[in-house]
Order: structure tokens, then sequence, then C-alpha cells
């Protein structure tokens, strides 16, 4: 994020451009989905970071933020949303979040991956106008990747991981030993990695965009929904009450959801009031009233049903399943 810009002097011109901001003419109305960034402090200037995320246990809930964001996990992690898709990564996933993107992850103490973020600015310093992602993507086609994220089954082989992991290496070299045209050569290897990327998925990108509509219209309409769900779904959410916040009729909402998810407006709350159930289970020691309670439930014996649904076991066999392999492992490395 920017501070705030410098006074100049009486007649002087700006020296750069306006900076590209992300179009946010969809989210002005959803600002209870946490503005948050985790990235490090970040300057004027177009910013560009990359790290190594190593056996640190961490839960990012929802949140969203004004840069691009890329994470390849080279071990499975506990789990992962962005927008409205939940994953379970695996060796080799990678995501591409773009700005103001709801999006939340958990690491645990096995989790291995790379954590890059840049602005749009640092890329693509010629682009300094917003523009709707999709046809910001037409601008610049290296950016298809966060158009697509879940769109596009983004599974690497082998060859293809090998290759993106020389080029992470590489771009954690040059971040960590900054030296004589380190942003120039930052640059380059961002570009290379996204246009690889582009063209090991060319057919996927082509058919897509053949099959889009006008630029920007499902687009805008799925950031709204996903706005208002993200925000919601631990309230009593109604497909009214999303119709009438979102502008749209009930079976555009309908259609709209069960085309880019798959599922239908109720298993779809249904699905994301789950979730956040178990990370509350993994996570603290709150009582299973309480957590149902949170996550929307209002009858204890209504939510029990629904979990064993989606998950096939009750919260406190999840619970004692899934944190005594953790408490072993924790006191494993320790003793190590």
């Amino acid at each position: 994020m920017t501070g705030p810009a410098k006074a100049l002097p009486d007649g002087a011109a700006p020296a750069l451009a306006p900076r590209y901001t992300a179009d946010r003419r969809s989210q002005s109305w959803s600002a209870a989905v946490p503005f948050r960034s985790y990235a490090r402090e970040r300057g004027r200037e177009p910013g560009f970071h990359i790290r190594r995320s190593d056996h640190v246990a961490g839960f990012y809930p929802t949140h969203k933020h004004d840069y691009f964001q890329i994470l390849y996990f080279r071990t499975e992690a506990p789990a992962l949303r962005v927008g409205l898709v939940s994953d379970r990564p695996k060796p080799g996933s990678i995501y591409f979040i773009g700005p103001m993107v709801p999006h939340q992850v958990r690491f645990d103490s096995t989790t291995r991956c790379v954590v890059l973020y840049f602005d749009l600015d640092f890329l693509r310093p010629d682009l300094t106008a917003a523009y709707p992602a999709e046809e910001l993507a037409r601008l610049a086609p290296e950016l298809y990747p966060f158009v697509w994220q879940n769109q596009v089954e983004l599974a690497l082989d082998e060859a293809q991981r090998m290759r993106l992991e020389r080029r992470l290496d590489a771009l954690c070299a040059e971040h960590d030993r900054p030296r004589l045209c380190t942003q120039a050569v930052l640059r380059a290897e961002l570009a290379l990695l996204l246009a690889e990327l582009c063209r090991d998925r060319a057919g996927d990108v082509e058919r897509l965009a053949d099959r889009r509509p006008a630029p920007g219209r499902d687009g805008d309409h799925m950031r709204r929904i996903a706005d208002y769900v993200g925000e919601n779904y631990a309230s009593p959410v109604s497909l009214a009450a999303l119709a009438a916040a979102t502008r749209l009729s009930r079976s555009r909402l309908c259609a709209l959801i069960r085309r880019h998810t798959g599922r239908t407006f109720q298993t779809l709350v249904a699905q994301m009031r789950i979730e956040d159930a178990c990370e509350r289970l993994i996570l603290t020691d709150e009582p299973v009233g309480r957590i149902a309670h949170a996550v929307g439930y209002q009858d204890e014996k209504y939510f029990l049903r629904a979990f064993r649904k989606h998950v096939g076991t009750t919260p406190r066999a999840f619970r004692l399943r899934d944190i005594q392999p953790a408490a072993a492992e924790h006191e494993r490395r320790t003793r190590a």
C-alpha cells in the first residue's frame, strides 16, 4: 500500500505517470471483506517481493489486497480458498490471486511454500489506467492465469514443475542479494515465469477466451457474489438478500453460481460454513456449540447433521483426528 504523496513545488509536474489501481467498481459496497496486506512494508515505488515460507504454521482469514500474488506449494497444505473455490494444495500446486479477490489460506508446520507478490506497474510500467481483470489480461496476456484461476486446471507435470522451481530459485536469489540491474532481472524473470505458464495452458486460455462474454460482465457479477457470500455466509444469508445486494435476479444468480462453482447457492454457503468450522476446530479450543453459532448455525443439532454430511464424521472426532497428528509432529520437531 502506498503512503501520501509528497507536495510538489509550484508549477512542477509529477515525475511519474499515474500508478495502476485495481478496478474496484464492484467492491465499493463490500468493505466488510477486510482489505488487508500480509506483505512486508511497501514503499511508494512499484513493488515486488518473494519469500519462502517453510514450516511456519499460520492462518490468514478471508481478506483481499491491491496487488497480484502467487502461491506455489512444494508440499501439501491444509486448506486454501480463492473466491468461492476451495482446495487442498498438493506438492506442485500453484495459485494466482488477483487484486481485490477474497481469499484465505492455512499453513501447518510441515508446509513449504513460496509466496510472491507484485504491483502491476512493476511488471508492466506501460499500463497505468484501471481496467477490469479480463480487459487487463487482453492487454497483458501474461496475466491470464489470474483471470482463469478457478477455471483452468493448473497442475504441472514434472518438467514444468522443475522449470518453475528454477525460476523461483533465481528470483529468490536475485531478490535476497540485490546488485546492479536487480530490478530489471527480477522483472524479466517474472515475465518469463508467467509467459511460460501461459504457453503451457495456451489451449485452455484460447478456449475460455472464445467462450467469455463481453469484457467484465460475468467477472464483475462473480466478484460481487464472492464478496457478499464471503462476508455474510456466517449470518442468516439468503438468496433474496444476495440478489438485492448484487442487483441480479434469483434465476441469474443461481445460473452464475452453478456455472462458476458447480454448486447451488445453498450448498456453497453450507460448504463455506463447514470449512470455517473445521478451521476453528483445529485452531481453537472453542466448544462445538459456540463454533456452530459462530459459523451461522443457530441450531447445534442441525450443525451436527450438516457437519457429518460434508465431512463424514462428528466435529469432536474431527478435532481429535486432526489435532493429535499435529501435536505429535510438533513434539517430534521440538525433540529434533
